[in-house]
């Protein structure tokens, strides 16, 4: 059984889920997608990134009401064509946070080919501190596009999240699910470092479904598929609202639809009253900092 959910009194046939928003912040578009899904209730929680242009404005809706459960969402990268954020921390090159054009970089791999892990570390800790400084509560920390989990980052991540008092997303990485990942090459950084945590003091994701930028329309029966088939334990199911126009058209060109199709399916009430009746226990992550340390 997963021991931070026995430290929370849960059992072991407990089927615990997070429904999680990312990407809070990039754009006035996911702002209004987002925060319409957190006032309906069957997203528990969600991330803001603090580097992206419209942090402020999701600042003042958190600051608005405080009982929204939001975290960081730490990024290496920016992966738009032409609607581009850079570093918070720095704009040296020296770094390896910044590409040639002055911005974060399109992809993981080229962020974690080039960004160094001193630099890596100020960035990261830049970008809570620009949440905090705000006055809003920081209930977590998680990555965008996946990179500051890699085996070159995810130590300080760790250390970071323990600095602050905050739970970090961190799935329970073993070498079956390195395999599904393709990522048998960093199977023993991984591991070496997921072995020193003690697991009733730092929650880690029994399940993650990550995989939901997809072209699908109507996404309502898509997500009712994965809540069905959630097992007992802890899972992350994360996803990304935002409201169709111009502006998320001209940004995300390629999953402009499937961000909608999630802002639709999270702000029908019938979805929360669906988890519930499958006798799923809904959370957030500040419940989970409760226990946290």
């Amino acid at each position: 059984m997963n021991s931070y959910l026995k430290k929370m009194g849960y059992g072991p046939e407990d089927r615990v889920l997070i429904t999680h928003i990312d990407d809070i912040g990039f754009s006035h578009a996911a702002n209004e997608g987002s925060f319409a899904c957190l006032d309906v209730g069957a997203a528990s929680c969600g991330s803001i990134m603090s580097a992206a242009p419209w942090f402020m404005e999701a600042v003042d809706r958190v600051r608005e009401n405080p009982s929204y459960d939001v975290g960081v969402h730490l990024t290496f990268t920016c992966e738009y064509p032409y609607y581009r954020w850079p570093a918070v921390s720095t704009r040296d090159p020296a770094s390896g946070l910044l590409d040639a054009e002055g911005y974060l970089w399109h992809t993981r791999e080229d962020a974690v080919r080039h960004v160094q892990v001193g630099a890596a570390e100020t960035e990261m800790r830049a970008q809570i501190e620009l949440a905090l400084e705000t006055g809003i509560e920081i209930t977590h920390i998680d990555t965008h596009m996946g990179s500051v989990v890699h085996p070159k980052f995810l130590g300080i991540y760790l250390s970071l999240a323990t600095e602050y008092g905050v739970p970090a997303f961190l799935p329970n990485i073993t070498r079956d699910r390195l395999r599904e990942l393709n990522r048998l090459d960093q199977q023993d950084d991984y591991l070496a470092i997921l072995e020193q945590i003690d697991s009733a003091a730092v929650p880690t994701l029994d399940e993650i479904i990550i995989d939901t930028l997809l072209p699908i329309e109507d996404k309502s029966e898509f997500y009712r598929d994965h809540i069905r088939s959630i097992k007992p334990g802890l899972t992350h199911l994360l996803f990304h609202p935002a409201k169709m126009g111009e502006e998320l058209l001209a940004i995300d060109k390629k999953a402009s639809a499937s961000r909608h199709a999630d802002y639709v399916a999270y702000t029908d009430p019938s979805l929360k009253q669906f988890i519930e009746d499958q006798g799923i226990h809904l959370i957030g992550y500040r419940e989970l900092k409760q226990y946290f340390g």
